[in-house]
C-alpha cells in the first residue's frame, strides 16, 4: 500500500469524526431547544386554562375578523 493513500485515508477519517462531533452537538442543541419550547407551551396552556373564558371571546373575535375581511366590512 502506498503511504500517501494511508495518510489521506487517516486525514479523511479525522475529518469525518469532526463532522460527526459537530452534528451530534447540533442535534443535542436542537433537542434542548425543543424541550425548552415544550415547557413554554405547557406553561402557556396552563395560563390559558386558568383564565377560563379566554377561548370563547377570542374565537368569536377571530371569526368576526375573518368574516369582515371576506365581506369587505369593518368595525
Amino acid at each position: 500500500m502506498d503511504s500517501g493513500h494511508v495518510l489521506l485515508a487517516l486525514e479523511e477519517q479525522g475529518k469525518w469524526r469532526e463532522r460527526r462531533k459537530r452534528l451530534v452537538e447540533r442535534i443535542r442543541h436542537l433537542q434542548s431547544r425543543k424541550r425548552y419550547f415544550a415547557r413554554e407551551l405547557e406553561a402557556l396552556r396552563g395560563k390559558i386554562e386558568r383564565s377560563g373564558g379566554f377561548r370563547g371571546p377570542m374565537k368569536r373575535a377571530a371569526l368576526y375578523g375573518i368574516r369582515s375581511r371576506i365581506s369587505g366590512t369593518s368595525r
